[in-house]
C-alpha cells in the first residue's frame, strides 16, 4: 500500500508539472499562460539614484534641451524613457501620421552626449517574421524599465481602427532588448494596446486597453498569465504601480448606479494576479472619462513606498509596509494653487523629498517640492518649460540628472530635457 500511495503521489506531480510545462506559449502568440514560479521574493526596485538632499536642491533646477535626431515621421514622445544598468538614457518617439507609423527607439549616452537611433517597431518585427501588410506600431507609450536580469523591457501599440469599444486593429507588442547586444526581442503580441509598464524585477506587468487588461510576463521561464481588471468604455489610466513588496496596482472601475456610472477602486493584486485588496478612489473620475489620464506619474523611494498623481494633480502615497487600513495615503492636490497637470515625479534622497513638473492652463510651469515630513509644497517658476508638452517619466541617470520628454509646443517634434542642480 505504501508503494501505491508513493506512486500516485508521484503520478500527481507529474500531472501539475505537465500542467505547468504545456502552460508555456509561443512568445510570439496571442494566447496567455499562467505564471508558475513560488517562493518569489520581489527586487526592491526604487527611482534612484539617491543623494542627500543639500541646499542646492531648493529651487528650480537647470534645464538643458537634449538635440535629438530627425527619426522618420516621429513628432513626440509620450512618456517613453528609461534607464539601463550601464548608464544609458533610452527614449520611445512615436509617429502619428505617416503611414505606416513605427515608433522608434534612441539611446542617450550622458557622458559623452551622444544620441544613437536603435531601430524602430517595424524593423523588428520584420527580423522577427511577424510583419503584417499594411501593419503599423505608431506609439511606444510605456517606459522602458530595467528588470534583474539586466534587459529592458518596454511596449509598443498602434490606435488605428480603436473606438471607446473596439480594440485597435494592430494591437500590442512586448518588447525586450539587450543594451549590450543592442538586440531587440520579440515577447508577446496581444490583441490590446499595450500603454504601460511596470516591474518588481523579476516580473514585468503591462497594461493593455480596454478593460484595464494586465498581463504579467515572468524574466525567468517566459511564461505569461492575464487578468482584467476593468474599466469603463474609452478609458485607460497611463500608468500602474508595483511597490516594493512585489505587489502591483492598477485602477479598476466597477459599474454602479450612480452619475458617474461606477466606482472607482486601487485594485492590489498579488504575483499570481490575485486581488487581495481593494481601496477606495473617489477622486478618480471626470465628466468624460475617455480624455481622464488616470495614474500619471510615480515614483518610488527608498523603503519601496510609492507616491503618485492622478491627472488632476492629486497626490497619493502608498505605503509598502503596514495595515490596509494605512496603506493608501490620500495626500490632497500636489500643487497649492490646485488642479495641475503633474505627470512626472522624482525625489532626490528617496526619503523626504517629492519633486515634480506642474503646468495649469493660463499658467507658466512650475517646479514643485514637497516635503513628506511636514506635508508642506513649495514651488518655484519654470518658464523654460513654457513650450514643452511633457508627459509621465520618473528616470534619471547615474549623476541624479532628471529626464522630462514629451513635444515642443511649436515644432510639433519629439523634446527631451535634462534637470539637474550643479554644485
Amino acid at each position: 500500500m505504501r508503494y501505491i500511495a508513493l506512486l500516485l503521489l508521484l503520478a500527481v506531480f507529474g500531472l501539475v508539472a505537465y500542467g505547468w510545462l504545456v502552460s508555456d506559449g509561443d512568445s510570439g502568440s496571442d494566447q496567455s499562460t499562467v505564471a508558475a514560479s513560488t517562493g518569489f521574493m520581489p527586487t526592491r526596485l526604487d527611482s534612484g539614484p539617491f543623494v542627500a538632499a543639500r541646499p542646492r536642491h531648493f529651487k528650480a533646477p537647470e534645464v538643458q534641451n537634449i538635440v535629438l535626431p530627425k527619426v522618420g515621421a516621429s513628432d513626440v514622445s509620450w512618456g517613453a524613457i528609461g534607464s539601463d544598468r550601464l548608464g544609458n538614457i533610452y527614449m520611445g518617439l512615436s509617429e502619428s501620421y505617416s503611414e505606416p507609423r513605427s515608433a522608434s527607439m534612441v539611446r542617450w549616452r550622458p557622458e559623452n552626449q551622444r544620441v544613437e537611433v536603435m531601430g524602430n517597431v517595424l524593423q523588428a518585427l520584420q527580423q522577427a517574421n511577424m510583419a503584417e501588410a499594411g501593419a503599423s506600431q505608431g506609439k511606444i507609450h510605456s517606459q522602458f524599465v530595467s528588470a534583474s536580469d539586466g534587459f529592458l523591457y518596454f511596449t509598443s501599440f498602434d490606435e488605428a481602427g480603436e473606438s471607446d469599444t473596439q480594440l485597435p486593429t494592430w494591437g500590442g507588442h512586448l518588447w525586450r532588448f539587450d543594451p549590450v547586444k543592442a538586440v531587440w526581442e520579440h515577447l508577446l503580441h496581444t490583441p490590446e494596446a499595450l500603454i504601460a509598464i511596470n516591474t518588481d524585477g523579476h516580473y514585468v506587468y503591462a497594461l493593455g486597453y480596454w478593460g484595464h487588461v494586465l498581463y504579467q510576463y515572468d524574466t525567468a521561464t517566459g511564461r505569461v498569465h492575464k487578468t482584467e481588471v476593468g474599466s469603463v468604455p474609452g478609458h485607460v489610466s497611463r500608468q500602474l504601480l508595483v511597490d516594493g513588496e512585489g505587489h502591483v496596482y492598477v485602477p479598476k472601475l466597477i459599474p454602479a448606479a450612480n452619475e458617474q456610472g461606477f466606482v472607482a477602486v486601487l485594485a492590489e493584486l498579488d504575483n499570481r494576479l490575485n486581488v487581495v485588496h481593494e481601496f477606495p478612489l473617489p477622486e478618480y473620475s471626470d465628466n468624460r472619462m475617455s480624455s481622464y489620464r488616470g495614474i500619471v506619474g510615480f515614483t518610488t523611494m527608498k523603503n519601496g513606498d510609492v507616491f503618485f498623481t492622478l491627472h488632476k494633480g492629486q497626490l497619493f502615497r502608498l505605503h509598502a509596509e503596514g495595515s490596509k487600513d494605512t496603506k493608501l495615503e490620500k495626500i490632497g492636490f500636489f500643487n497649492p494653487a490646485g488642479e495641475a497637470n503633474i505627470p512626472s515625479l522624482f525625489s532626490i534622497d528617496g526619503e523626504q523629498f517629492v519633486m515634480g513638473a506642474s503646468r495649469r492652463p493660463g499658467s507658466e510651469p512650475e517646479w514643485l517640492i514637497y516635503e513628506t515630513t511636514s506635508g508642506t509644497t513649495v514651488s518655484y517658476p519654470m518658464p523654460e518649460l513654457a513650450d514643452f508638452l511633457f508627459f509621465g517619466t520618473q528616470v534619471k541617470d547615474e549623476s541624479g540628472a532628471m529626464y522630462l520628454v514629451g513635444q515642443h509646443n511649436n515644432t510639433r517634434s519629439p523634446k527631451v530635457v535634462r534637470l539637474s542642480f550643479p554644485e
